[in-house]
Formats: structure tokens, sequence, C-alpha cells
């Protein structure tokens, strides 16, 4: 038995590569939203499917949206042997093959009502509670109207869950093209007509070789950037979005993580495994910003907890090339923004340990001091003989001067604190706001190894390390 990669049906259009004017068609048209889905990765023709879209997957590899592009109108029971194939590759890969798409060039009109159903319900319908009986109900019917059509149960609820529809037709593909550059890249909208003809004749050329060699993000930027050197400076300016949440967005099309576990009540119980899981999913996904596009901003909330937006910080780290554009509270903060105030930020306590020792504490408390919580931690945690850096301010961080400068003084005075005793382990107490934990871990390289602590049901509990 074959494997779905040497079946007749995934190696015949590499064979016969003519003819397939349709699926390329399809395939040009959605560059212009393929580069603005932060999670895109690649794209390829004649796998397992016509086209394949890949995405970055947090865990590692890539999630797969599967189209069948089929310029005619099928006979249903060709439909819904599409349909089977599909879930066939998903029974076989359900980590991998996750997203179905039909495209053709019309539909039988039998399928019209389930397709007006599906676009409302994953439209509109989304607005309403997971839980809401409305909703509920949607679902019940999307099913029972593939049911009517002659199919099982299991074949609905597929259909509702990773199966999309859409019509194309080849001879709009050019005007398709410039429409949705328009519409998915408004930051390019001041792109003139030669451009954006070059751009499209850069992309045809990437189509073209698709079925031999996979087409990568950074592929499709380059060929913008070659077609419009002028739109560069405002593109570079993009960030990444990041989507940091318990239950990260359903769409795989999106750059997100699922850090429920470190902003919960029970972070204080998790290992070290855990939070080096988590630091090895940020460092991949780091990777993969650098690996796809030329830009290193990136956009994310910095309402984490002390220790998350630290780890988060240190890994998207200003070593490594990447900005960061923080929201939190209302505000924007952007470490490309490299502007500080005059004046100290912190009064600074140094505390020599009566005996030298090559690890050390260290405290950084505004606008309201820890210094009685980190005194119970050292004593309960077996620290209180060690040297003790204690950084206290009255002030807050009302704008990026002043967030630039709280953090330029901490690093100072953690890297001289370091270097006077000579140490290799850092105990690093935090209570601050968290956009100042995020952007002090951007910029804490050079300070040996940092053990984090967060404070946990009234007390400091050991949390991630940073090395």
């Amino acid at each position: 038995m074959k494997t779905p990669l040497f079946e007749r049906q995934s190696v015949g259009g590499v064979i016969a590569r003519d003819g397939f004017e349709y699926q390329d068609s399809y395939l040009l048209q959605k560059f212009p939203f393929l580069l603005s889905q932060s999670a895109f990765s690649h794209a390829v023709s004649e796998v397992l499917g016509d086209v394949e879209i890949r995405y970055f997957r947090p865990t590692g590899g890539t999630l797969c949206e599967l189209y069948e592009a089929k310029g005619y109108q099928l006979t249903k029971a060709a439909f819904w042997e599409e349909i089977e194939r599909f879930k066939h590759l998903h029974t076989e890969a359900p980590d991998e093959y996750v997203r179905f798409s039909l495209v053709c060039d019309d539909f039988n009109n039998e399928f019209g009502p389930l397709f007006r159903m599906l676009e409302r319900y994953r439209g509109v319908g989304q607005s309403l509670n997971a839980d809401s009986k409305i909703r509920q109900g949607a679902v019940g019917e999307v099913i029972a109207a593939v049911v009517a059509l002659g199919q099982s149960q299991a074949t609905a609820e597929f259909v509702l869950n990773r199966v999309s529809f859409s019509k194309h037709r080849s001879s709009d593909a050019d005007g398709a093209f410039t429409s949705n550059l328009n519409s998915a890249l408004p930051v390019l909208g001041d792109m003139r007509s030669r451009e954006i003809d070059a751009f499209r004749k850069n992309c045809a050329n990437l189509v073209n070789t698709s079925a031999k060699h996979t087409v990568y993000r950074a592929d499709i930027e380059h060929a913008l950037l070659t077609a419009a050197p002028s739109e560069r400076s405002q593109w570079l300016s993009v960030a990444a979005e990041i989507s940091l949440q318990s239950c990260p967005p359903c769409t795989i099309s999106e750059l997100s993580l699922d850090v429920g576990a470190f902003n919960g009540e029970k972070r204080g119980s998790l290992g070290i495994e855990q939070w080096h899981s988590l630091q090895t999913q940020l460092e991949e996904l780091s990777g993969f910003l650098h690996a796809s596009r030329a830009g290193r901003a990136i956009a994310l909330s910095a309402k984490q907890r002390i220790s998350l937006a630290c780890v988060i910080g240190h890994t998207f780290s200003a070593t490594r090339g990447h900005t960061l554009r923080m929201t939190h509270n209302g505000s924007t903060f952007d470490t490309s923004d490299h502007e500080r105030v005059n004046g100290p930020f912190f009064q600074v306590t140094d505390i020599t340990a009566a005996v030298p020792h090559d690890e050390a504490v260290a405290a950084i408390s505004f606008p309201y001091s820890q210094a009685d919580d980190v005194k119970l931690a050292t004593d309960g945690l077996g620290l209180r003989d060690l040297a003790q850096l204690h950084l206290a301010s009255s002030k807050a961080i009302e704008n990026m001067k002043d967030l630039n400068t709280a953090v330029h003084e901490a690093k100072a005075a953690l890297s001289s604190f370091r270097s006077r005793h000579r140490l290799k382990r850092l105990h690093l107490f935090i209570k601050a706001p968290a956009v100042f934990a995020m952007a002090l871990g951007h910029r804490l390289n050079g300070i040996g190894t940092i053990q984090l602590y967060d404070w946990i049901d009234l007390a400091y509990k050991p949390t991630a390390e940073l090395t």
C-alpha cells in the first residue's frame, strides 16, 4: 500500500504540469493574503493536494491547509469523494493536515443553502458565546443539512469543523491579485501600478516553480521588495503580531502561543521542564520570525505575569535583533525608541555578604516597596546570607522615556553588581509593572544565570531560569 505521498493522485500533477493554470492562478491571487498572515510559512503545489499552505506550529513543524482547485463544476459524487479524501488525509496526519478547502469554478446549486449556513456560522456566528444555545442550535442545523445531502454524522462534523468552499475564476486572477493586495496589505496603498505589475510577475514566477520547489514567505517578501524598493522602509515597519492567551484563537494563520499555565495561579507548581518547554517554543518562534521576514518588530501584550513577561522579553531580545511593541493598560511602548529622561529613576542599596559567594539576590520594586516580602523570601529560601542589591523607586512609568530610563539603570546596576561580586547566579525578584519586566528581559544579556521568582499565594516562589 502506498502512503498518500506516493499515490497517483498526488504525483500526477508534478508529472503533467501542463494544464494546471487554474490552480496556479488561484495560488497567485492568494499571495497578498499570505503575506498578511503572521504564521504563514510556505506554499507548495502537488504534494498531497493541488496546493498546500503551511503555517508555523509552536510545538515544531507546520500546520497545513490543503486545497483542491478544480476549474469546473464537480458532480455531486465527485464533490463528496473530495471530502472523503480530506477526511482520509486528516486521519493519517491529524496534527498536520488540519484545514481543507475545495475551490471550484462553480458548484452544484444543491450545495448553496449549506454554503450560506457555513458562511454565516463562521462569520457573525462566532460572536456568540461558545455555550450559547443559539450557537449550538446553528451547529445542529449545519450538521442536519449535510446529513440531508446523504452523508454521515461524522462527515457532517468534519465539514463543519475543517472544510471551506470558495469559487474562483482564473480569468479574474490579475484583478483579484490587485484587489487582494489593496485589502490585505493596506500599508502598501501607495504602490504604483508598474510596481504592482512587477510584483505580480515576480509572484507568477514563484508559482511556476511551486510544484518542484517550496515557496517560502521570505521568497514572496523578496518578490515584493524587489518590485517596489520604495516601499521597503514602510514594509519593514510592520510588526509581526503574536497572540499570548490562555486560549489562543482557533485560526492557524496567526501566530499564537498558549501561555495560560504560566499566567495562572498554579504557575508556582510548574517545574523547570515546563518553563524550559515554553522557552524552547519561544526560541522556535524567534527563529521562524528571523527566517521568514526581513522586519524584526514584534507586537504583543505585556499584560502578563512577571516571570512570563521577563522570559518573553529575554527570548525576543535586543541582541537577537528584535524590537518589541508592547501594549500595556491602553498604552504602547516601542523598544525601537531609545530616548531616556534625565535624573536617577532608582535608589540603589548594595549589601555585601559576610562571606563571598558566587550567588546573590537582586530586588527591583516600584512604585511600591517589596523589601519586607523579599526579606521573608530570602529567609525562607536560604538566601539571606548572600549579597543583595535593592533598586527601589516611588516613580511610575508614564511613557517610553520613563521605561527606557528604568531599564537602563536596572541593567547597568545588575551588570555592575555581578562584576563586583564575581557572580555566576542571580536570584531576581521584581515587583513592578509587567511591561518593565518584559522590557528588562529584552535587554537582560551578559548577566549570567538568573533565577526568576513570582509572587504567588502571598509568597515568592521560584519560576523560570534565564541563561
